[in-house]
């Protein structure tokens, strides 16, 4: 009779010790699933609207545009996502020919936030060379548009809401 009450005990301190490890399991998940349900989503760049305005963007073409582009080249350097996103349009785009006539092999970045992973993923890791003045810029204005040349870039601008933004850019075209 003594050990079939010792069986039973121990039979029942191992429930208990396996209820109790549950348990505390248990409060271990719940407790992570509030910790990562309170923490903030990961950053994200702050909307056009939510920086200050850019005061040279709202200047006449000749004088906004170089700036624009050296304001590009100056966020692509410092790897500054809040800037490139007041530089460029919501509906902009990047085009890389890839040296070749034939526009059916262009690589296509469409939109501000897929310009803006370019910038991530590809210009952050690898960033093009200082630029402090672009005195080879050659512009025609139309408007509210312009299209600008340097080198083999081609630059679009569009003016909206009175200054000036990056609408596209076209590189590595012959």
């Amino acid at each position: 009779m003594g050990y079939l009450l010792q069986n039973s005990r121990l039979a029942r301190n191992r429930s208990l010790s396996l209820r109790t490890r549950t348990l505390r399991l248990i409060g271990v998940v719940l407790a992570l699933l509030i910790v990562c349900g309170c923490t903030q989503p990961p950053s994200t760049p702050p909307p056009a609207t939510a920086l200050p305005a850019l005061p040279f963007a709202t200047d006449p073409p000749a004088e906004a545009l170089p700036h624009l582009i050296i304001a590009e080249r100056q966020a692509s350097i410092a790897k500054d996502l809040g800037l490139l996103t007041q530089l460029w349009a919501e509906d902009s785009r990047i085009v890389d020919g890839r040296g070749t006539p034939d526009p059916a092999d262009d690589y296509r970045w469409e939109g501000r936030a897929a310009i803006l992973d370019r910038y991530e993923v590809a210009v952050f890791a690898n960033p093009p060379p200082p630029l402090e003045k672009v005195d080879d810029l050659t512009l025609q204005v139309t408007g509210t548009t312009a299209i600008g040349r340097r080198g083999q870039d081609r630059w679009r601008f569009v003016q909206r809401n009175g200054r000036w933004w990056l609408a596209e850019l076209r590189y590595s075209q012959p």
